[in-house]
């Protein structure tokens, strides 16, 4: 096993210092965060798409981190860079309404002109039948984008499909791949290495979900990854995808203890 001596951590939201977007923070978990931040820079990296950046920023500071906006890294941030380089930020979007603040770069476009169709919502309030232009738009030759591939989420004790099935099923409806532009797509992991003046083997990514979060950020080039056994995680998930977490800790709390302190990076 690697040392663990990242250069910055990178710390999922729900489950891994909060109960649920928006609600308490865990137990310990702010005076562990700020114990951290002592020694790294901290970014928290979620892949949650129905919320708009200052939102959670707001959040996370309403029970007791204390952090800037801009330490939120959420998908539509790399969506916007990649689409717009690509000229595909143009096309079909499926979004929630509580997220458009982040999401008003993106044009839309009827079917036929569509240079992309961009997953950023569950779809939970559509019916298959309001996919249709989504469908239409990708067989004309869009290009297929999701802000995240995450199979399921929980709320208030219910398990709900994500972003993930919303893509899948496009995808196997047009015939066409999909691009993940969340965790873990090695995109997200670059840019974050490159704005914390690294390398991404340089970073630990920390969460609760054993596959995207620590296989996925392994596969992606992280150098580290930590499995917090609170959240979405279930016994035996360290087992259960390959390649395993760097680290098992029983919560965000134990984190602290098992990294070395190093002077902190002037960059933040």
């Amino acid at each position: 096993m690697p040392p663990l001596d990242p250069r910055a951590l990178l710390l999922d939201i729900d489950g891994c210092v909060v109960r649920g977007v928006g609600q308490e923070a865990l137990p310990g978990a702010v005076a562990a965060v700020a114990e951290l931040r002592r020694h790294r820079p901290i970014r928290f990296v979620t892949n949650t798409t129905s919320r708009t950046r200052s939102w959670l920023a707001e959040s996370l500071r309403r029970v007791g981190f204390a952090l800037a906006d801009e330490e939120v890294v959420t998908p539509a941030a790399l969506a916007r860079r990649v689409l717009t380089s690509r000229d595909e930020a143009s096309g079909v979007l499926l979004a929630a309404p509580t997220a458009m603040d982040d999401l008003g770069w993106y044009q839309p476009a009827p079917p036929e002109e569509a240079r992309s169709v961009l997953v950023a919502s569950e779809a939970h309030d559509l019916r298959i039948g309001d996919l249709r232009e989504a469908v239409v738009a990708l067989r004309a030759g869009a290009r297929l984008y999701t802000l995240q591939q995450n199979r399921i989420y929980t709320r208030d004790g219910r398990v709900l499909t994500d972003l993930g099935p919303v893509a899948a099923f496009l995808g196997y409806a047009a015939d066409v791949p999909w691009e993940n532009l969340g965790k873990p797509s090695p995109l997200l992991f670059s840019a974050l290495a490159e704005e914390l003046g690294c390398r991404p083997a340089e970073l630990a990514m920390v969460g609760d979900d054993a596959e995207f979060d620590v296989a996925g950020a392994l596969t992606a080039g992280v150098g580290l990854s930590v499995l917090v056994r609170t959240g979405k995680y279930r016994p035996g998930d360290e087992t259960r995808f390959v390649p395993p977490p760097s680290l098992v800790v029983d919560s965000v709390v134990d984190l602290p203890g098992r990294l070395p302190g190093r002077p902190r990076s002037t960059t933040t």
